[in-house]
């Protein structure tokens, strides 16, 4: 049985015929999350504009946020081993975190008496989940997750994740730092974790439409390692070539 992210071919050694199947790349999208359906309409008109700059030169598997951090951990640990060529999420952020609320979604905002409990997100440590995600009334860690919880094996050696949200590359020990860091010691000693050094919007070159959304603007900081290998002032997408050349490749 061949699955989606899978290909099958033949070779011939000392003529025998030998099947051999190949695991193929994908890119993962993450989107939403947010109390506001005004945000998690931005961020998937955003999250368009991105998947447009690929050019379908690999498959795009796009995910709505709507049950929280657990959809991006589910999410990643469903994929095959070595196949995450990238990883874009649309959601806010900090340098400590990014942050969704359970029950998100493109029609309606989360009603401000519920939202504290049903709060659900990705921080930089087990620390940080526990510090700020613990829940006095139920004396328990509710919905909260760290990094670590990531199956990072799911990504390729060259692979590049991108947050498009407010300050998760600002700082020395930022969110998009320990990503990549943790990305390196799994053994993806060429990825990368692109993060916001300052506040995000949509409004790419001051535009008003809707439909021209996009957060790659302002200045991010691409991460390698948990070290800062470059300061990206230009708009639009990141190139691979930039990226190598940061690598000193």
């Amino acid at each position: 049985m061949v699955t989606k992210n899978e290909y099958r071919t033949t070779t011939k050694q000392n003529a025998q015929v030998e099947q051999v199947k190949m695991n193929l790349p994908v890119r993962l999208m993450m989107i939403g999350g947010a109390v506001k359906a005004s945000d998690n309409s931005a961020f998937n008109f955003a999250s368009k504009n991105v998947a447009s700059d690929y050019k379908n030169d690999l498959p795009v598997k796009k995910f709505q946020i709507s049950n929280g951090a657990k959809t991006i951990v589910s999410a990643i640990a469903s994929q095959l081993t070595n196949t995450i060529q990238s990883l874009d999420i649309f959601c806010h952020g900090d340098p400590d975190g990014i942050y969704f609320i359970i029950g998100s979604s493109l029609e309606k905002n989360v009603e401000n008496t519920v939202k504290n409990q049903l709060a659900s997100n990705l921080y930089i440590s087990k620390f940080q989940a526990i510090y700020k995600g613990f829940d006095r009334k139920e004396n328990k860690i509710k919905n909260q997750y760290a990094i670590s919880d990531l199956n990072l094996k799911a990504f390729t050696n060259e692979s590049k994740v991108e947050i498009h949200g407010c300050n998760t590359g600002s700082g020395e020990n930022c969110f998009a730092s320990e990503f990549s860091k943790q990305l390196y010691n799994a053994g993806k000693l060429k990825s990368v974790v692109i993060g916001h050094a300052s506040k995000a919007n949509p409004n790419i070159d001051g535009t008003t439409s809707i439909k021209e959304q996009d957060y790659r603007h302002g200045i991010r900081i691409i991460f390698h390692n948990g070290k800062a290998i470059k300061k990206v002032t230009s708009s639009g997408r990141i190139s691979a070539d930039i990226i190598r050349s940061a690598l000193g490749n």
